[in-house]
């Protein structure tokens, strides 16, 4: 055959004869036509194996052409036959291509092959586009699937696999040689490497199944590249095919990857590089998915073939500049790929170390890049580089201190990925597993005086001492002859005009000094002048000093000691040396000349104290020196992590999780590599056991898991023991908050067994210190521990009773009063569990008064009670009192009895009256034991020591509360669980046949039983009350004698000016009100007289407390007294600020007082120089917000009394207050009536602050259409106050912020608006305005209105809807000067009614900032 077969363009090019030789196809068959052919092809391979495509090429390119109207089985059956051709001619070929081939038989083969792969390649295209393309889809219905039309009955991803396999093997053959010459032409590869290409862009090809078809993909390319010149071709339809298709990154990068190691191609990774490295940075920032696939595609490239990309990384240095953050995310991943697989490795020669520092010092400078996801992928890398032990020595300390400052980095994502990289330099540290900086500086200071000893210094010293002063001899006799050669040499450049270049172009820095210290040895002095002269306009730097730190810390002194005789030496020289004067030069040949002797001297010393020493001390010193240099290195590292403890800790209170769960793992690990500061985090997590995050919560609990429960020991004892140990370390100096989060985090550890029975067993054996060497201190953490698996388990304690009384009541605790304690909160556990709202209790568990442990406890406190100083027996005194209330029959009998013994060790007098009185009554209701006190108090109260007496009250005082409770709880659930037991029985007694039968009447009688239920409930309750109120610190008992004493001794303080005493009265005088409504009645005014007059902070910080339990008890009693309680809000004590601002914000957000002016106080915490208190206030108006509409409704009246300059706010401190609130204002409405408010203020304002105030309120508002038509309509109230530059600036904000978010319709008020803001603060008011201003102003006036009563504003409708809504400005009392009435009750049985400050849930309130009466113009502008 003498025809060839073109590779066509398109298909039409095969039907169209255009050369001489060129092969045609004659026709397109037809359908039927063409089934035949596919028949007799399989006929023809038989017997001409690949030849026959040959003769059947015209029905193979006809199927091609008709593939539209052919069947599917037609095209299967016909890519079979082409498979079987493919491999037949593959196997071929080798024969004909090793051996001589005729031009025949050479066109032959070439046109087979041509045909092979262009029909191979067609046909895959064609599978493919049928495979991937949409398919028809019809619905006939919503319950039947959605069909294809047409579909494939072979697997096409294993026959596409075959398909590249095949042209794989043809390719990989020298197939060159059947071109002549033999060069593959350009459109044979085009069509191999488009099919490869095209199959690629499926999605699908990224899948695992796949892998096979793209490792034929990736050699087919490889192939191309390497033999037949597509190495530029790929590079730049990798480029085409990353922009367009995302998830051909890894397959490309495959790909490249093959060319490189398989074929040995690196010219295409440089091709690549340079490609990207020529993008435009504007563009790249552009399109997002297109930079972000050459990003993923350089970190992959480079990961697979990091030597090829070495060479060519300067390519991309431009793009670190650039605006992508994507591509300096790529570059700078690609740097960290190149240090950790190539520039890590042993053995680096200087050109390779260069360039590792200098990608280290790359990635360095981007942890400050401008965008937060560049530097949280810098932290990634160096992540990387630590935790595969590539990270240089040299480089670590400065990188530790550059991510600790990324530690307060504003992105969460860096702030994450910076202590995950502290924590990895922590565990992948190069120093030791230990890193105690305590231990460390010790054995640093060790090794260096044992060093000092091994080498002294001093003959070294005064060798070096000697040397010096040669040397300053030398050169004073070279001064002077140099002098005069110095100024011949400044007169012949004057002369010349321009030195002679003694310099050359290979010459240097420092072979220029060689050369002027040799001549100035060799004393060729008039060489060396010419020659420093020339040098110094090559080197402006040759010959200056290197200052020292010595030397410059001589030199600040000299500045700061003599500044004058300084600026006048530097003037004098300034006028008479220039830059090339004699001293000058003088200097530089100096400097040079002592630096290289110096240089020298030392060299020589070196190399003669090495031949002097020994070389075994030597080696010794040596070993030492690098010991030495270790642990200072070892020191430094850990003073590093420990300053950054105090950061990460801050972190724990993060909103953030990750940054807990990321501070929660690095405490963890610093703990266990000995760095003893992280104990501060260790504790700080403590509180986090209550965190609403359930994943920060199983992070805290599996981290002290790790810690604390993972020992090992030898067995489980020991295990066990050491279990018991850590868990006792946390205890000691915890603080009530730990102890507190500690028991939540043992209950939660013994529900779970972690905590099993063989540690709660060496917690008693600890407790009773029958492991040898137990400490008090152990044996107390012990007794603590066992109180809160209590919490979990009761059976813990309530098997162990007798051993907790022995020991933790027994002789240990009259001297160890903490002990007694602890054991009493171990014992509370006892009590009955708390049952829901509603239901009837289980029996109490309860013990005869008679038992150990009361009489125990009655023993310690007697007896320890004189011991004053021991400051656990108030402590102790509350706990005891607690356990017999709660575990005792009868406490109140316990209790009184050991008042009276307390009484009879404090005072003989007291005795007395007890022995008289005491005889013949034994409970609390027994008459009065200190009537002589009261016939003689003065005597009576001096015999008691001041300690002792302090301790009584506070004894007293806790009973009266305690019997209180007791009463309300016990007594009161006792009675209720009785008549609950009673009705049962009788229910049980009653015949069936007298029960009830209609459904109805059970009903009926159950409501009627349930009304009874409620009456008997109401009886009991107010028999309980009854007693409360007169028969318990009121009446003729033991308790209420005491009340006149502790109302003398608060009232007194001249008297009783001991300051224990006066808080345990004032405490206990608080007590005794909580109980009877009589008695606080007659003693509030007494304590809140102690509340403001009181000198004692600690006494005015408790009393405010118990004035917000009082609040409670009784509201309506305390609601006269408000104004008082938010005086203490200016209180100078921060302690006592903090109580009050705590207790009003319990009050007012759980509705137990009105929400008055008073608020205002509040606000002004916001600012307060406290940030404690300053917090707590922020958090109060957090919460107020989400009470409906209540900042709103207060606003008013707050602006108001905040902007008053009698209030004492000042400027900047108003400002940041209504900052701060004016964010909780948020709806249109709202913003809309408030701006109608503030601009009718301005009418009535009387200074310009209050104008400056009221417009920076304004500005703090979002302005909708309707507030800009609000500003527009009172535009008088404010117009004359524009002049003011502060009010313009104000307003001026107001319109660039409302003109920024409006609609086209609002722009043309605000333009509007604009304008007669900018004319009114140019040009004043027109005559018009002027007048109308004028006559509504009640300044121009000069009318005052008097201030009218307070009133509700919105009575009437308050009522008609059925609330109350109260106005915050009305009811304003003087603290100082108005003495509240108290209320009384006029029926003791009454009801209490809770006072509640009523919030509107309107959208808007009632309360105006000021009351104008718009009926008449002439009163429009008066203030109210």
């Amino acid at each position: 055959m003498e025809f060839e077969f073109p590779i066509p363009v398109s298909r039409d090019d095969l039907l169209n004869k255009t050369g001489v030789n060129q092969y045609v196809v004659d026709e397109v068959l037809s359908p039927r036509e063409i089934a035949g052919a596919v028949q007799d092809v399989r006929t023809s391979f038989r017997s001409k194996g690949a030849d026959c495509l040959l003769e059947f090429f015209d029905g193979f390119f006809s199927i091609l052409c008709l593939q539209k109207d052919l069947d599917v089985e037609i095209k299967e059956d016909a890519w079979t036959h082409l498979c079987k051709i493919a491999a037949s001619l593959s196997t071929k070929l080798p024969g004909v291509l090793e051996g001589e081939m005729d031009p025949g038989t050479r066109r032959l083969n070439l046109n087979l092959v041509k045909m092979t792969c262009y029909l191979m390649c067609q046909y895959m295209e064609m599978f493919e586009s049928d495979e991937t393309k949409p398919s028809t889809q019809q619905v006939i219905n919503k319950n039947r699937k959605k069909k294809k039309s047409s579909t494939m009955t072979m697997d096409w991803q294993r026959e596409r696999e075959t398909g590249l396999k095949s042209l794989l093997n043809l390719v990989q053959l020298s197939i060159h040689r059947l071109w002549d010459p033999p060069v593959v032409e350009e459109e044979f590869v085009s069509l191999v490497t488009n099919c490869c290409y095209k199959m690629l862009e499926n999605p699908e090809m990224t899948h695992a199944v796949n892998k096979d078809t793209r490792d034929a993909i990736c050699h087919i390319i490889g192939v191309m590249v390497k033999r037949y010149n597509h190495g530029l071709g790929a590079s730049l339809k990798i480029i085409q095919l990353l922009q367009h298709f995302e998830h051909l990154v890894s397959p490309l990068a495959t790909a490249v990857s093959v060319c490189v190691q398989d074929y040995s191609y690196k010219s295409i990774v440089a091709e690549l590089i340079r490609e990207i490295g020529r993008m435009d940075g504007s563009d790249l920032a552009r399109d997002s998915s297109g930079t972000r696939a050459y990003s993923v595609f350089l970190v992959e490239m480079t990961e697979k073939c990091p030597a090829a990309v070495l060479p060519n990384i300067s390519l991309l240095l431009g793009h670190l500049d650039g605006e992508s953050y994507m591509m300096r995310n790529g570059v700078l991943a690609a740097m960290g790929e190149i240090l950790i697989r190539t520039l890590s490795k042993e053995g680096l020669d200087d050109k390779m170390k260069d360039t590792r520092d200098q990608f280290l010092e790359h990635l360095e400078d981007h942890l400050h890049d401008v965008h937060a996801y560049v530097r949280s992928k810098v932290l990634q890398i160096w992540f990387q580089i630590v935790e595969q032990k590539c990270l240089p020595l040299p480089h670590q300390e400065n990188l530790l201190k550059l991510v600790i400052g990324r530690l307060e980095d504003k992105s969460s994502q860096v702030r994450k990925y910076a202590i995950q990289l502290i924590t990895t330099l922590l565990k992948n540290n190069p120093f030791a597993a230990k890193l105690s900086p305590e231990e460390l500086e010790v054995s640093y200071q060790k090794e260096v005086e044992k060093l000092h000893e091994m080498a002294p210094d001093d003959e070294e010293e005064d060798r070096h001492d000697a040397f010096k002063a040669e040397a300053e001899a030398e050169w004073l006799a070279l001064e002077t002859e140099l002098r005069p050669l110095i100024e011949e040499q400044e007169e012949e450049e004057e002369n010349r005009g321009s030195p002679v270049s003694l310099v050359s172009e290979q010459d240097t820095e420092d072979s220029i000094t060689e050369k002027i210290y040799k001549l100035l040895t060799d004393k060729a002095l008039k060489d060396a002048v010419p020659l420093i002269a020339a040098a110094r306009e090559s080197f402006p730097e040759i010959g200056q000093e290197k200052p020292t730190e010595e030397s410059e810390n001589v030199a600040e002194k000299t500045r700061d000691d003599d500044d004058d005789d300084e600026m006048e030496e530097d003037e004098e020289s300034g006028k008479k040396d220039s830059p090339e004067t004699s001293v000058d030069l003088l200097t530089c040949l100096k400097n040079i000349f002592m630096e290289k002797k110096h240089a020298s001297h030392a060299l020589s010393a070196a190399e003669g104290l090495e031949s002097q020493k020994d070389p075994i001390v030597a080696q010794e010193v040596a070993k030492q020196q690098v010991l030495v240099l270790y642990l200072k290195e070892s020191l430094a590292f850990a003073t590093q992590l420990q300053n950054a403890v105090p950061v990460i800790t801050l972190l724990l209170g993060s909103k953030n999780i990750t940054d807990v769960l990321e501070a929660i793992e690095f405490f963890v690990t610093g703990f266990e590599f000995g760095l003893t500061v992280t104990m501060i985090g260790i504790r700080r997590m403590l509180p986090l056991i209550w965190s609403k995050e359930s994943n920060v919560k199983e992070a805290v609990v599996a981290a002290y898991k790790r810690l604390y429960l993972n020992p090992q020991g030898a067995n489980a004892r020991l295990n066990a023991q050491a279990i018991v140990k850590n868990l006792s370390a946390l205890t000691m100096g915890a603080t009530l908050c730990d102890v507190t989060s500690l028991e939540g985090l043992i209950v939660q550890l013994v529900k779970s067994g972690e905590l099993g029975q063989g540690v709660i067993q060496m917690l008693w054996e600890r407790f009773t210190m029958k492991i040898p060497g137990t400490t008090p201190d152990e044996s107390r953490a012990a007794v603590q521990l066992i109180s809160m698996a209590a919490g979990a388990d009761i059976a813990v304690v309530k098997t162990n009773i007798s051993v907790l009384v022995k020991e933790g009541l027994g002789p240990r605790a009259d001297t160890d009063l903490l002990l007694a304690r602890d054991s009493c909160l171990a014992l509370l556990k006892l009590c009955t569990p708390k049952t829901m709202k509603g239901d009837v209790g289980s029996e109490p568990y309860r013990l005869p008064e008679t038992h150990e442990m009361f009489t125990s406890l009655s023993r310690i406190l007697v007896k320890s009670a004189p011991d004053l100083e021991n400051r656990y027996w108030i402590p102790l005194m509350e706990q005891a009192v607690n356990v017999i209330y709660k575990l005792a029959e009868c406490p109140d009998q316990i209790c009184g009895d050991l008042i009276k013994k307390l009484c009879t060790e404090g005072s003989v007098q007291t005795e007395s009256v007890l022995e008289k009185d005491g005889g013949t009554e034994d409970n609390m209701e027994e008459g009065n034991p200190l009537d002589t006190l009261e016939k003689d108090q003065e005597e009576s109260s001096a015999s008691f020591a001041s300690g002792v007496l302090s301790r009584l009250l506070s004894l007293v005082g806790h009973v009266a509360l305690r019997q209180l409770v007791h009463l309300d709880l016990a007594v009161f659930g006792e009675m209720k669980r009785r008549r609950a037991i009673q009705e049962q029985k009788e229910w049980i007694q009653t015949p069936a046949s007298k029960r009830p039968k209609d459904s109805t009447n059970q009903e009926t009688i159950e409501e009627e039983m349930g009304l009874a239920g409620a009456a008997a409930e109401d009886a009991e309750s107010e028999y309980i009350r009854k007693i409360c109120e007169t028969e318990v610190v009121t009446g003729n008992t033991l308790l209420s004698a005491f009340g006149p004493l502790l109302a003398a001794i608060c009232s007194n303080q001249q008297k009783y000016p001991d300051p224990e005493l006066q808080t345990a009265a004032t405490l206990a005088l608080a007590k005794f009100m909580m109980v009877s409504s009589e008695f606080c009645d007659g003693h509030l005014q007494l304590l809140f007289t102690m509340l403001e007059k009181s000198t004692s902070p600690i006494i005015r910080a408790n009393t405010i407390v118990a004035m917000g339990d009082l609040c409670f008890r009784f509201p309506n009693l305390i609601e006269p007294w408000t104004p008082h309680l938010y005086a203490r809000l200016r209180d100078e004590s921060s302690e006592v600020r903090k109580n009050t601002m705590q207790v009003l914000t319990h009050l007012i957000l759980n509705d137990m007082i009105k929400v008055k002016g008073q608020i205002s106080e509040m606000a002004i915490c916001i600012v307060d120089g406290n940030e404690r208190i300053a917090s707590l206030a922020k958090l109060f108006f957090n919460e107020l917000a989400k009470k409906g509409n209540a900042v709103y409704n207060i606003m008013p009246d707050m602006i108001s009394r905040l902007s008053d300059p009698d209030v004492g706010i000042d400027e900047e401190n108003f400002r940041t207050i209504m900052k701060y609130l004016f964010a909780f204002i948020q709806k249109d409405r709202h913003c809309e009536s408030l701006v109608e408010k503030l601009c009718h203020r301005f009418r009535a304002t009387r200074v310009d602050r209050q104008w400056r105030d009221l417009s920076f309120c304004l500005s703090m508002l979002s302005f909708s259409e309707k507030s800009i038509a609000k500003l527009h309509e009172n535009f008088l109230c404010f117009a004359d106050k524009l002049a003011d530059e502060e009010v313009y600036s104000c307003f001026s904000t107001i319109v660039t912020k409302s003109r920024s978010f409006a609609k086209q319709e609002a722009k043309t008020l605000i333009d509007e608006l604009e304008g007669r803001i900018e004319s009114c603060h140019k040009k004043g008011l027109n005559e018009d305005e002027l007048m109308e201003c004028a006559g509504a102003s009640p300044i121009a006036k000069k009318v005052k209105t008097p201030r009218r009563p307070a009133k509700t504003p919105a009575k009437g409708k308050a009522k008609k809807g059925g609330r109350r809504r109260v106005d915050s400005s009305d009811e304003e009392l003087d603290a100082e000067n108005l003495t509240p009435v108290p209320r009384t009750q006029k029926t003791r049985g009454a009801k209490k009614k809770t006072a509640r400050p009523t919030f509107s849930d309107s959208d808007d309130s009632d309360i105006e900032l000021f009351e104008v009466d718009k009926s008449s113009k002439k009163k429009k502008g008066e203030l109210v």
